[in-house]
C-alpha cells in the first residue's frame, strides 16, 4: 500500500463545511453539528489512504464525488502527491455558496 497522501481543502470547500455545519446547528442541535465533524475526519482518513475509492463525477474525469455522511457529499480531486477536497454539499438544504 503507498503512504497516505496530505488532505488539502480549497477555501470553497471550508465555507461550504461551514455553512453546513450551521445549518445544522441551526436546524438542529449543538450535539448533532459537533456530531458531523466526526465523518469528515473520517473521510480525510479515507481519501488520504484511497483516493480512488469513490466514482469519478459524471462532469469531469478529474473529479470524484465521495459520501461522507448519508447526506452529505465531497467534491475532490486526486493529485500525484495530494487529494484536494473542492467542494461540499449537503442534501438535508440549499446551503447558499
Amino acid at each position: 500500500m503507498a503512504a497516505p497522501r496530505k488532505v488539502e481543502w480549497t477555501s470553497r470547500a471550508e465555507h461550504d463545511l461551514e455553512a453546513i455545519h450551521a445549518f445544522v446547528l441551526e436546524n438542529w442541535s449543538q450535539r448533532e453539528a459537533d456530531h458531523l465533524l466526526d465523518p469528515v475526519q473520517e473521510f480525510e482518513k479515507l481519501i488520504a489512504l484511497w483516493p480512488s475509492g469513490f466514482k469519478c463525477s459524471q462532469r469531469s474525469k478529474k473529479l470524484r464525488l465521495g459520501f461522507v455522511h448519508r447526506n452529505t457529499t465531497a467534491v475532490y480531486r486526486v493529485y500525484r502527491d495530494r487529494v484536494v477536497i473542492v467542494a461540499m454539499f449537503d442534501d438535508r438544504s440549499s446551503v447558499p455558496r
